[in-house]
């Protein structure tokens, strides 16, 4: 039986500069993945993403990173679903497939950063392990939910060295106005409130 790959990119296409870095993103990985969903929240209505997607989800309303990510996620059909951001623009060698390790979440290597534990830019979860292990916790709007997911699923994760993509950094939230701010701030705080009641990882 055929492993089925879903790709789940979250964005917020505020101006051109962004919509050219998720294109770029979704034309790199589109002929490896069987399913490419588009998860759009808060920005501008893109047609040019929504022909190349399988599934484009827009909302008027910017939810946040973490909200905008499970709605992709929860949708998505593959027994493998890689969770992955708008501006990581290029697959510089090796195979999406490669990510698909039953039992492990995965994150391939980022050229241009250096990332010892997941990647939050690019992640692979197995269905089965989302189901055992759940989302991401969507009381972290923006910041610390894809550190609080790494801490959750450590014990099953793998790093890939065969595959390697670049990330333009940060390029969302530098666009959004709220790099190093007060979400990011409020995010902190709220993480570190969730892990002493027991309900995040750490």
């Amino acid at each position: 039986m055929l492993m089925k790959i879903s790709l789940v990119i979250p964005m917020i296409n505020l101006n051109p500069y962004l919509e050219d870095l998720a294109i770029t993103a979704a034309v790199s990985y589109r002929d490896q993945v069987d399913q490419l969903i588009i998860s759009e929240g808060g920005g501008n209505f893109s047609e040019k993403l929504r022909k190349i997607a399988d599934l484009y989800l827009y909302s008027h309303e910017n939810v946040g990173f973490t909200k905008n990510v499970n709605r992709g996620w929860r949708l998505a059909e593959g027994d493998f679903v890689m969770i992955v951001n708008s501006d990581t623009c290029l697959l510089h060698h090796g195979k999406l497939a490669d990510l698909c390790i039953p039992g492990k979440v995965t994150s391939p290597v980022i050229a241009n950063q250096y990332i010892d534990r997941l990647a939050g830019p690019f992640w692979c979860t197995p269905k089965e392990i989302a189901k055992e292990r759940g989302y991401l916790l969507e009381e972290l709007k923006t910041y610390s939910s894809d550190s609080e997911y790494d801490n959750r699923v450590k014990d099953i994760f793998q790093k890939v060295d065969t595959v390697q993509i670049y990330h333009e950094q940060a390029q969302t939230v530098k666009a959004l106005g709220i790099e190093g701010g007060e979400e990011q701030e409020r995010d902190r705080k709220i993480y570190q409130k969730l892990i002493e009641e027991g309900k995040a990882a750490s």
